[in-house]
């Protein structure tokens, strides 16, 4: 059942704004079942890659050994993948490996998240940590977006907790309800955001979305 959260809003908005960068060929690693963000770009071919086999997935493998060819593909994409992998320093290896020289890689991080998909959820990322693990991988940063602020960040932490808190997932009546009142909070915590420019909202953050070039 579709519950309203902060970030999945930001996350599709961010996706919407570097849309340019996806094209051709394009590579989803981690993307999971149905393909989320799929409808947002423009593109040759859409291969989604996933651990677990499911609804629109093309290849069942790990994100740190891609079974593709080296320079096979445009454009990466990856959302939301690099916090549950055990050594994302292999996995933008690989990204870096299948992707052809001049292409682009989309991709976002949370830097806060409350514990999900456990076990497997081992890391979170500042703007400092993405850069640092893709440049010394070979890529160069073309774009950087901040998702959410002090307001955002605030608003996500009290949705995740009344979700989990009230077992909203499995109550379809009340999960409805409380998605109307979480839109009404998101809404208005982004505009917050928005009007707030300061120093101290800043280094509060949700995640990341960055492109990187392959040069």
């Amino acid at each position: 059942m579709y519950i309203y959260q902060v970030e999945r809003t930001l996350i599709r908005k961010q996706l919407m704004s570097v849309a340019k960068y996806l094209k051709g060929d394009v590579l989803d690693v981690g993307g999971g079942e149905k393909n989320r963000y799929k409808n947002l770009f423009t593109f040759k071919t859409f291969t989604c890659l996933d651990i677990y086999a499911g609804e629109g997935i093309d290849i069942v493998a790990s994100a740190d050994a891609i079974p593709l060819p080296d320079d096979s593909k445009d454009s990466v994409l990856s959302t939301q993948m690099l916090e549950h992998v055990k050594y994302p320093e292999k996995c933008v290896q690989e990204m870096y490996r299948v992707l052809k020289k001049g292409g682009y890689a989309v991709v976002t991080a949370p830097q806060w998240n409350e514990l999900h998909a456990e076990p497997h959820d081992y890391w979170r990322y500042t703007k400092y940590g993405f850069v640092e693990l893709f440049e010394r991988n070979g890529f160069t940063t073309v774009e950087s977006h901040q998702r959410g602020g002090f307001f955002s960040l605030s608003a996500q932490m009290t949705i995740r907790f009344l979700m989990d808190r009230l077992h909203l997932h499995r109550q379809a009546i009340a999960g409805r309800i409380m998605s109307r009142i979480f839109q009404l909070m998101g809404t208005f915590a982004i505009f917050l955001d928005r009007m707030d420019s300061s120093e101290a909202n800043r280094k509060h953050a949700i995640g990341w979305c960055f492109v990187f070039r392959k040069v």
